[in-house]
């Protein structure tokens, strides 16, 4: 709900005049008790949205609901990059609302279908709007859903180039009901648009002279981790991650966790009960599968182009060039700064070259693999024997 906490703060303000007894959803059961508890909760949620230094409008209509999905799928990605965005559906907003959120926003992505070859009245209205209260400055996008032609889509998109805006993603386009691969494309897209907010803005702040990191993030960076590629499928959506924050967590079951930043694509397809593959890479033979998987990716990229791999018994990807592998299920998740800690356990598993050793990592100050800014350095180093000699043959 949060590209509609505007909403979400303004029906908590009529249940603190008059509390309510049971919420009635209209898609799920019936809430009788912990109601102040979820209450907070969504004060909470709505709150932070509202603390954020940088939002999106999300200015969309939606004929047969398809767009409203596509808008839906753009916003999750663009929140959980830690951008605010607030969703407004042009056809039941006012014009007021509307400017207001344009000329407070950083960016602004529109979405439209195509009616009779043409945008809906409102989105035309809408448009008009934006383009008299943002100036060139703000990131754009745009995306829509189609049947036949798709007029309003190409309509938007020349309006904005033609206005000398920057566009933050490729626009997305979908005939007739998106498929799974496209929503995962456009959180993809949400979050990539997010992150090019952040980095202008980062632009655009001074810099500050003489700054060291701070003498605990140093010790930080002295911890080292099994260096591998975690891959994941979900329906016809695959994809992976670079991953170096890994720990063995538990002896029974055999269990293990996994850092992942919150704005990673594959981070979306590790919730509970989820699977996923993480394949250990092999020292001196780590360095290919790493570059790739570092290397920044476009919305609905293919991760695995170029890459040789065969599919585990859960789906997904083996890497055919890693040390071994383990084809794990997601048990539990926990929510964690700028990263969620996921728990998984490790349902099987097998060594493919017994012979060679794990790959290492320590990261630089303030610097992570599994963070935006890919620069951790590889050690070639293994842990001391004395080292060895603490683990047991499990580990081994």
């Amino acid at each position: 709900m949060a590209p509609h906490a505007r909403q979400v703060a303004a029906v908590l303000d009529k249940l603190a005049a008059k509390p309510a007894t049971i919420y009635a959803t209209g898609h799920g059961p019936l809430v009788r008790y912990g109601l102040k508890e979820l209450t907070d909760a969504y004060r909470t949620w709505a709150s932070q949205q509202k603390q954020r230094d940088l939002s999106v409008a999300l200015i969309y209509a939606s004929a047969y609901g398809n767009t409203a999905i596509l808008a839906q799928a753009i916003a999750q990605g663009i929140t959980k990059a830690g951008v605010a965005v607030e969703a407004i559906n042009a056809e039941a907003a006012d014009p007021a609302q509307i400017e207001a959120a344009v000329k407070q926003a950083a960016g602004l992505i529109f979405g439209s279908p195509t009616l009779g070859g043409h945008a809906p009245t409102q989105i035309q209205t809408a448009l008009g709007i934006a383009l008299a209260a943002a100036d060139t400055s703000k990131l754009v996008g745009v995306f829509g859903s189609y049947g036949w032609s798709g007029e309003a889509i190409d309509w938007l998109e020349t309006k904005f180039r033609d206005g000398g805006y920057r566009f933050g993603f490729a626009t997305l386009r979908a005939k007739f009901k998106p498929t799974d691969a496209l929503l995962k494309t456009c959180e993809e897209a949400g979050t990539d648009f997010a992150q090019a907010l952040k980095q202008t803005k980062r632009t655009r702040q001074p810099k500050a002279t003489g700054a060291t990191a701070a003498r605990d993030e140093q010790a930080l960076g002295r911890i080292i981790g099994s260096l591998g590629v975690l891959t994941a499928r979900q329906g016809e959506v695959y994809s992976g991650m670079l991953a170096s924050w890994v720990s063995q967590a538990t002896f029974n079951p055999p269990g293990l966790t996994v850092a992942v930043a919150k704005e990673r694509a594959v981070e979306s397809l590790l919730h509970r009960g989820s699977d996923f593959v993480l394949n250990l890479l092999a020292e001196g033979q780590h360095l290919s599968p790493m570059k790739h998987f570092l290397k920044p990716f476009g919305p609905g990229e293919d991760r695995f182009a170029g890459i040789e791999w065969e599919a585990a018994t859960n789906g997904c990807p083996i890497l055919k060039s890693a040390l071994a592998y383990l084809e794990c299920r997601v048990e539990n998740r926990l929510e964690c700064g700028d990263h969620w800690l996921i728990y998984a356990i490790a349902q099987r598993g097998q060594v493919l070259r017994p012979t060679d050793l794990t790959a290492v990592h320590t990261a630089s100050p303030g610097l992570t693999i599994n963070g935006p800014v890919g620069n951790s350095r590889v050690s070639r180093k293994q842990l001391p024997l004395n080292c060895h000699k603490l683990s047991c043959d499990r580990h081994n």
